[in-house]
């Protein structure tokens, strides 16, 4: 069944196993905290999921952690979704939606936007902008027959430059994934306003909650993992990917890649090993140190599977690594032979300067298992200003600060010398 024929055939369903899915979803929603206020609560029971999907089956529908994929590019890869249960209640819950507030969301198929709709109430105002008139339109048939037309309006246009005739907003909510703090944006956006995003930093893409404040865009903790469709238009990523061998690529975000071309020749010399003494559970997460590592010089990621390392990747085609232009170091997850389920992290390192650079990268790992294994992870400055440092990640409209130290919340910096906008 095609995208443009499951907008008229919506199949009826009996109450009763709605009723009892959705609240098995509340029950599961609430347990893994995604879920916290009553106020989210009741509007995730106000609005039909079903009905801004009616070509999948209940059970899939209301599993908090399904996405259903509605609509494909031509190559197979999703540009549409009705993102997971779980991620739309974290994001709402994080965007502290109140009663008569403006909000911006850009991508939707239109039940996200419904449940914003519940939150800011009649006196508040809900604007959805979507690149694709497929996905907009769908979503136009879909909140006029729940009841929401006339709550939201659905716009087609390049959610990158927001939508300035509805400006100013106290809310920005995004639901494709960027990599980028386009203007637009925190232009858009009152004092005090909000931004949630997912945001990829180095390659990997977790929730933020940015807040206006003081002429910087914060980010009170870091969010959890997600997956969301990527940006279309002038949002859209365009990371280097630079081939090592048939199977694996350096995917980096530099600009320009040093010396792509090396790449092979330096992947195929001996490989340096070292172990950094720090060790992992099979299911504990380690998405700190992923992001410790983002701030690296050269950082970037490797695919490739555990055929293509001489140990196991820390996660399939998202294997950190820093590339300066001759040597190239990353970091594997071996299993430990002597302690079941236990994996130690391990630098491996190729060039003239292996040793040198596979003890830095070791030397990085435990200082995170020193410092902020435990921690909650940074948070974030956001400004074009920032003034460039060894820690600062530069995207195309902005500048991102990790702050690690909880202390160390404004950094030294006058926020007065960086004015919105």
């Amino acid at each position: 069944m095609t995208t443009s024929e499951t907008a008229d055939t919506a199949p009826d369903h009996d109450p009763a196993v709605i009723e009892a899915l959705l609240e098995a979803a509340v029950t599961r929603l609430r347990t893994v905290g995604a879920l916290r206020s009553e106020e989210v609560e009741r509007a995730v029971r106000a609005v039909p999921r079903h009905a801004f999907a009616p070509e999948f089956p209940l059970e899939e529908v209301y599993d908090p952690r399904a996405v259903l994929i509605t609509r494909r590019a031509e190559g197979g890869g999703a540009t549409s979704s009705v993102s997971a249960m779980w991620v739309h209640a974290l994001m709402l819950e994080r965007a502290r939606l109140a009663p008569g507030m403006r909000v911006l969301e850009v991508g939707g198929g239109g039940y996200n936007a419904a449940l914003i709709a519940e939150l800011v109430g009649p006196a508040g105002s809900v604007t959805s902008i979507d690149i694709d008139p497929v996905v907009t339109g769908r979503a136009r048939t879909f909140l006029a027959d729940t009841g929401y037309g006339g709550r939201v309006g659905v716009v087609v246009g390049d959610g990158g430059h927001g939508h300035p005739e509805g400006a100013p907003y106290d809310r920005v909510i995004v639901t494709v994934a960027a990599t980028d703090l386009p203007p637009a944006w925190t232009d858009q956006l009152v004092e005090g306003g909000r931004l949630v995003l997912p945001l990829g930093v180095g390659g990997y893409q977790r929730i933020y909650a940015f807040t206006a404040s003081g002429g910087a865009l914060l980010v009170g903790e870091t969010g959890n993992h997600a997956g969301f469709v990527p940006m279309q238009g002038e949002g859209a990523p365009a990371p280097c990917r630079a081939r090592l061998t048939d199977t694996v690529a350096l995917v980096t975000g530099a600009t320009p890649a040093p010396a792509p071309e090396a790449l092979p020749g330096v992947f195929a010399l001996p490989v340096h090993q070292e172990p950094a003494g720090v060790r992992i559970g099979g299911t504990e997460s380690f998405s700190t140190l992923q992001m410790w590592m983002t701030g690296l010089p050269g950082f970037g990621l490797l695919t490739g599977n555990a055929e293509d390392f001489a140990h196991r990747p820390m996660a399939r085609d998202g294997t950190p690594a820093v590339w300066d232009g001759a040597t190239l170091a990353y970091l594997l997850c071996p299993e430990v032979p002597d302690a079941a389920g236990a994996y130690e992290f391990t630098a491996c390192a190729h060039g003239p300067r292996a040793e040198e650079a596979a003890a830095a990268l070791a030397g990085h790992v435990r200082v995170w298992d020193r410092d902020h294994r435990r921690g909650p992870g940074p948070r974030f400055l956001a400004h074009p200003g920032l003034p460039d440092s060894a820690r600062v990640i530069r995207t195309r409209h902005t500048r991102l600060l990790a702050l690690w130290d909880r202390t160390e919340a404004d950094h030294g910096l006058d926020w007065k010398a960086y004015p919105r906008g």
